[in-house]
């Protein structure tokens, strides 16, 4: 007896063995069959079956078929077969049996489930319930095609099924599909994991030497130790630099690690062979003949390191993170190894994408798959989501407009990580990585939330503006803080700017009677006006002199090692431009320790003289009312330390370096983003600030004044020769130009110390805008 019936259209997809569960069933998929739109004559077995067939007539009803072609051509590489027990012990099998079972809506919807997650429907029996099961089966088909598509196979789990069996045809090929650096069910631990322990042994390297610190004294450092650090300081100062392009290279270490990193990725991307499975088709048919897999190894590969990345760009981009805690590196640093990390797991998923393409068009199925698979779906609009990230961080499009950039970044980020966790799909281990990075991002969130809310509070700010243009922002708080540290403030009276925080540098100290009296210290920021948000800042200190702004603090990062601080008997501190303030707080921390020496000199509770400690104050800037406001807030010091006048160890040169034609000019510079209204309320504060000069206050201070820029890296050489034994700290805030000067004079007086292993030459350089 013949049957001759319609089988809908559904392309190839090779299944191995899979084990899952679905409401306590237990379902084995073991083979698929390969189907096409065609008619078939099906010619059953010899034996009779019955409809819902008991255990003993399993095996016969998985007699082979014998397919008859009518029209085209098809192929028959494997059948669909499941064997499955339901809550009651009764054993299904065979797609066409468990139709058969639809008495049990529990059996009908693990039926349909199935089907739509192979994807192909075929007979596995040529039983008496044939008909009645090519009828279901099409029926199902039709609602599959006619319902929205799943974005995650059912039924759902953490882990996918590792289990699998080789259903090529010779053990050698069964070998080397299953080789170490190829097998697709091992590939997350081959390259996923080796990935993770790569940034965890950069991560321990960099937090051995912090956590170590600690117990080793500066002055107890022997000479070799000393060139030790010495090297390990020239690889973290020298840097290179493209004056055209106004941009500086991260120094020599970090080039190093960066170059490691890609030495690390290439060689375990292209190490491994082959690229592409060794398939082969018949050139007549075009049909696929040999199939090793679907999923070229280089794309596999490469996907999974992309994945393994995800959970340190987190851990790298957020303020407060468990990195800075470990290895002391802060935040604002580790940008750079955000935006690296972010470069790799960028180019590992293009490295992913192309070779599915490549292969799908050699295979001819390009747009089929495109039209019928959501795999392809979730990974373009994650790729997608992803390029946005990438190349709208780079520093030109971002500061073209920062709010629009931050906003922008977060929802780009939102929409990669969803769509990436749903092309992930819980292969094999793939959403332990979406876990890790939920629990790092949450901390981090949380921990941030917890200190802006309970820590700091709502704060008052009052705000106005400086005699040179700058904003002043000061908010009583009772936290603490160091020198060159800084917060992101979240101004709520700007309405939309409300929304953002923007990173500013404390220009001042806490008071020394704060920590030993219940009185608030005066956090102040001075605030250069540009575009945007700024501007918008200035205009409103300019319509509401001294008025007051609800504000959000999240802080304070960053910041001095105050240790290097205190132990240093020589200081250069430098800075150009909107720098300014942030010199004032090492200014004050100087004058603090010049007068606690002063008091434990008189009142001799120490045998051992210290030696007075000396700062140099180097102030570069085009702006003439900077000049005058900047020696206004030292005598503003001055007058609040013990001796009421500039002590001996303190020397300030402040170098204008504008042009003869700008210093014919208004005033002002810094005030370009500004109407003319506010740049007249600039010059006269100009003036007055002017006239302070000659006022009785100005015997307080002496300052050099230069009308010239700075020779920086004379300046360095010149002082450290002159503490042949001694320690020189050096701290700078200034432009691109002004840090490459410093940092690669003070990494020449490192190779010096390698010589002698006398001195100790320190650097700390804070970026002059945000990076």
């Amino acid at each position: 007896m013949m049957r001759k019936m319609h089988v809908p259209t559904y392309w190839p997809v090779v299944f191995g063995v899979q084990l899952s569960e679905y409401r306590g069933v237990d379902v084995e998929v073991k083979k698929v069959i390969i189907m096409s739109a065609m008619p078939i004559i099906i010619e059953p077995p010899p034996i009779s079956i019955d409809p819902c067939p008991d255990m003993s007539d399993v095996e016969d009803a998985m007699a082979p078929l014998e397919v008859a072609v009518m029209d085209i051509d098809v192929e028959l590489m494997s059948m669909f077969r499941v064997e499955a027990s339901d809550k009651n012990g009764r054993w299904i099998s065979g797609d066409d049996e468990f139709f058969c079972a639809q008495q049990s809506a529990q059996s009908s919807h693990q039926a349909a489930t199935i089907l739509t997650k192979a994807r192909h429907r075929a007979p596995s029996t040529s039983s008496a319930c044939a008909t009645t099961t090519f009828a279901m089966a099409h029926s199902h088909m039709a609602m599959s095609m006619d319902s929205p598509p799943r974005w995650l196979d059912q039924p759902v789990m953490l882990h996918s099924s590792r289990a699998y069996k080789c259903s090529l045809n010779h053990t050698e090929q069964c070998e080397y599909q299953q080789g170490y650096w190829r097998f697709w069910y091992e590939l997350d631990h081959r390259y996923a994991l080796p990935t993770v322990a790569f940034f965890m042994t950069a991560i321990i390297l960099f937090a051995i030497p912090f956590i170590l610190a600690p117990f080793v004294s500066s002055t107890a450092r022997s000479k070799q130790v000393r060139r030790i650090l010495a090297l390990n300081r020239y690889l973290s100062y020298r840097a290179y630099r493209i004056p055209l392009l106004n941009w500086n290279s991260a120094p020599i270490g970090v080039l190093l690690l960066g170059a490691v990193g890609t030495i690390f990725f290439f060689s375990m991307t292209l190490g491994p062979k082959p690229y592409y499975w060794p398939n082969e088709k018949n050139p007549e048919t075009g049909k696929v003949t040999l199939s090793f897999g679907n999923s070229p190894p280089i794309a596999s590969r490469s996907g999974w390191m992309s994945l393994a990345c995800l959970p340190f760009i987190i851990a790298t981009s957020s303020k407060s993170n468990l990195i800075t805690t470990i290895t002391g590196v802060s935040h604002e640093k580790l940008q750079v190894f955000h935006r690296w990390i972010s470069y790799a797991c960028f180019v590992l998923a293009l490295i992913h994408t192309f070779p599915f393409i490549v292969y799908h068009i050699w295979k001819g199925d390009m747009v089929k798959s495109w039209n019928e698979d959501v795999f392809y779906w979730t990974g373009v609009v994650a790729l997608v989501a992803q390029a946005w990230l990438t190349f709208a961080s780079f520093s030109p499009l971002r500061n073209l407009c920062y709010e629009f950039f931050k906003v922008s970044h977060f929802l780009a980020a939102l929409i990669f990580v969803v769509f990436f966790f749903l092309h992930c799909d819980f292969r094999l281990s793939s959403w332990d990585y979406f876990i890790a990075t939920g629990v790092i991002f949450s901390l981090t969130f949380l921990h941030s939330q917890l200190r802006i809310y309970f820590q700091h509070g709502l704060k008052k700010a009052n705000i106005s503006l400086a005699s040179n243009g700058f904003i002043k922002v000061s908010v009583p708080t009772k936290t603490t803080w160091r020198a060159g540290q800084h917060y992101f403030i979240r101004f709520i009276g700007l309405g939309t700017h409300g929304l953002t925080a923007h990173p500013f540098t404390a220009c001042s100290l806490p008071s020394k009677a704060h920590y030993y009296e219940a009185k608030d210290s005066e956090l102040v920021f001075y605030i250069r006006p540009q575009g945007g948000f700024t501007a918008r800042l200035a205009k409103f200190a300019h319509k509401h002199p001294n008025a007051s702004m609800r504000v959000l603090l999240d802080g304070p990062y960053g910041g001095i090692d105050m240790r290097k601080l205190a132990s240093s008997q020589k200081t250069l501190a430098l800075a150009g431009g909107s720098g300014a303030g942030w010199l004032l707080p090492l200014i004050e921390a100087f004058l603090r320790r010049r007068d606690c020496l002063s008091e434990t000199s008189k009142m001799g509770c120490s045998d051992h003289q210290e030696e007075a400690p000396e700062m140099k104050v180097i102030l570069a800037t085009r702006d003439l009312a900077t000049r005058n406001w900047f020696e206004e807030a030292i005598r503003d010091l001055l007058a609040t330390s013990l001796t009421g006048c500039c002590p001996s160890g303190l020397a300030v040169d402040i170098y204008y370096t504008a042009r003869r034609e700008e210093k014919q000019n208004a005033p002002g510079k810094f005030l370009q983003a500004l109407d003319d209204a506010e740049i007249k309320i600039a010059a006269a504060a100009e003036t007055s600030s002017k006239s302070s000069d000659s006022s009785d206050s100005a015997p307080l201070l002496s300052a050099t004044h230069h009308a010239s820029r700075p020779n920086l890296p004379a300046t360095i050489r010149e002082e450290a020769a002159a503490q042949s034994t001694s320690s020189v700290r050096v701290f700078c805030c200034g432009p691109l130009s002004m840090q490459n000067d410093v940092q690669n004079a003070v990494a020449r007086e490192q190779l010096r110390v390698l010589k002698d292993g006398s001195k100790d030459v320190y650097l700390h350089m804070e970026h002059f805008s945000w990076t």
